[in-house]
């Protein structure tokens, strides 16, 4: 099995700095471009998904419909929203600030089990992120592609998944707007194949041919 997973376009509510995870933001027409940009991506290195599965959350639909393929093919999975923050959704860190003083330094005092007003905890999103990849193994088995719109958080939980690592070891790390990650399965497991920021590659996506 070979699963892709891109993360969605820049959004409104990016270009605005606020945190949010389960409110629902369309995306900017540069979100559309990256979104665009990616899916020529995977056609250039021939991938052409079984199955795709996105997220409930708008701005995944629109990536994907922007990369150039049907919503109506894909699964909507709710185990795959970014992280709900409760009471944090919709403000920027200086309004939170005054707000609800004091709410980085709980969450800091409890990384992985804080909950926002309302919200989830990191070992929520690992719990419902674990889920969908175990019941990716259980219906697959013979070799099938599939392309997964989802988040940053989503995919940093993925990561720690496949690495056996701690859930909040690549907390700090950046995934960027339409990032592809590309997780395969062998005998052992699942391992990362491949982290591709679309920056990275020239508007002439040629030479990427038979790179799958």
């Amino acid at each position: 099995m070979e699963l892709i997973f891109v993360r969605h376009g820049e959004s409104e509510a990016n270009v605005k700095n606020l945190f949010y995870g389960s409110s629902d933001y369309p995306l900017t027409d540069l979100g559309k471009a990256q979104a665009e940009k990616a899916g020529k991506i995977l056609r250039a290195m021939d991938f052409t998904p079984d199955r795709i599965y996105v997220s409930s959350l708008v701005r995944t639909h629109e990536t994907l419909t922007a990369m150039g393929y049907s919503l109506e093919d894909a699964e909507r999975d709710s185990r795959l929203d970014e992280r709900h923050l409760g009471t944090m959704e919709g403000f920027r860190y200086e309004e939170l600030l005054e707000r609800h003083p004091g709410v980085f330094e709980e969450w800091r005092s409890n990384f992985l089990e804080y909950r926002p007003g309302g919200g989830e905890s990191l070992l929520d999103v690992h719990s419902r992120v674990r889920d969908f990849l175990d019941e990716m193994k259980t219906l697959y088995h013979n070799g099938e592609k599939l392309l997964v719109v989802c988040h940053g958080g989503t995919m940093k939980t993925v990561l720690a998944r496949v690495f056996g690592a701690e859930i909040d070891t690549f907390a700090k790390i950046e995934i960027y707007n339409c990032s592809l990650m590309r997780i395969r399965e062998n005998a052992h497991g699942f391992f990362l194949d491949a982290l591709i920021n679309i920056e990275d590659y020239p508007e002439d996506l040629a030479s990427l041919e038979g790179t799958s």
